[in-house]
């Protein structure tokens, strides 16, 4: 029976280890209220360090000498852009390789202990993702840096667990190359071997990957893959962060190990916004035409199947005849899936307009002051 909540008794970094929970906790400190929480997940997690060990026993030659056949492709676009489901008919694609949930969730595991993990977490994740009631399950492609916070203690996904420092996280922790907190070839590290789990997980030679605070790592990237292939997709800036700022509220009841400030409010949202696309802006320029596609959400959703030949044929990716018959089934089967329905606050206007009137008009979108 799968749980219709988004809540745990541990904690979601019980898929780390102990050493990286601890040097998370020495940025961050939990509230007392979540200490019980936080005891059982260092005791479930101090239970996987053998078999964590034996992973990396059993396949760490095989992980350091994976190599991709075919360039990555990274799609990048601010959180509620439509990133979920662009990743999601990519990956219907046979030759794709990609992060799944559970390797997010125990990415130190996956290999090894994926025939009981799954159905064992199946029953505690929720069948559909709060908010927007998109389907879960362990098997479905995943946005990476879910799994990232799990391996190395830098992230700016720290802010699900650590919403009173948001601000600091923000600040520090968006890419490893200004935050001061994580050694960037550390991260790198990290990052190519989390690259090569999925691979060998879910096999494919082509990896896509989907994680909004890539856009702020495009420079990163392109050095540890010059071959690397980006697509930007966008959506209108007055419904994204209103969505952004109703999910998070959303998901922090389940994950969070501090108190959520009272004054926690869109502008924060806001300046995240901002200062993400600002940085998208000032990068996009490293990337030839062969490697960068932008598309607008609006116009995605109205054309889903040619947007994608299109991508196919820009990036001389040649399997598309057969992965479109994929990509129709995955329509067909979620065809009845609706989008949110809400109102977008008078603050969002007002903030947006205030802080990022250039950034929407450069985007193609009109600027507004009410719905």
């Amino acid at each position: 029976m799968r749980r219709k909540s988004f809540t745990f008794p541990v904690s979601t970094l019980v898929g780390s280890n102990v050493a990286n929970i601890r040097a998370i906790f020495r940025k961050h400190k939990p509230d007392r209220k979540y200490y019980p929480k936080i005891a059982l997940t260092f005791l479930a997690v101090g239970i996987l360090e053998i078999l964590i060990l034996w992973e990396r026993m059993r396949w760490g030659k095989r992980i350091r000498a994976y190599r991709m056949e075919e360039p990555p492709v990274f799609i990048i676009g601010f959180w509620r852009s439509g990133t979920t489901l662009l990743h999601n008919l990519l990956c219907q694609d046979r030759n794709a390789s990609y992060t799944t949930t559970l390797q997010t969730v125990f990415p130190h595991l996956v290999l090894s202990q994926r025939r009981w993990l799954k159905p064992l977490i199946n029953m505690f994740l929720p069948a559909l993702r709060p908010f927007d009631n998109v389907r879960m399950d362990m098997d479905f492609p995943q946005e990476e840096e879910y799994g990232l916070v799990n391996v190395q203690p830098s992230s700016l996904y720290n802010f699900f667990q650590f919403p009173g420092d948001f601000d600091d996280i923000v600040e520090h922790e968006i890419t490893p190359e200004r935050s001061g907190r994580q050694d960037v070839k550390s991260w790198e590290r990290h990052y190519r071997l989390f690259i090569a789990k999925a691979g060998i997980n879910t096999g494919g030679k082509r990896y896509i990957g989907k994680n909004p605070c890539n856009l702020a790592r495009i420079q990163l990237l392109k050095q540890m893959f010059p071959q690397a292939r980006f697509i930007f997709i966008y959506r209108n800036p007055y419904r994204v962060v209103e969505s952004l700022y109703r999910f998070y509220l959303a998901v922090l009841p389940g994950v969070q190990l501090q108190h959520t400030p009272g004054d926690f409010n869109r502008e924060k949202i806001v300046k995240l916004y901002v200062q993400m696309m600002n940085q998208y802006q000032a990068d996009k320029s490293l990337l030839s035409d062969h490697d960068l596609i932008e598309i607008r959400m609006e116009d995605f959703l109205k054309d889903k199947i040619n947007t994608l030949e299109y991508l196919y044929n820009t990036f001389n990716m040649n399997s598309f005849d057969t992965a479109k018959v994929h990509m129709q089934e995955y329509l067909l089967e979620n065809a009845s899936y609706s989008r949110e329905s809400y109102d977008i606050h008078p603050d969002t206007f007002t903030l947006l307009n205030q802080y990022a009137s250039d950034i929407i008009k450069q985007l193609g979108y009109p600027v507004q002051t009410g719905p």
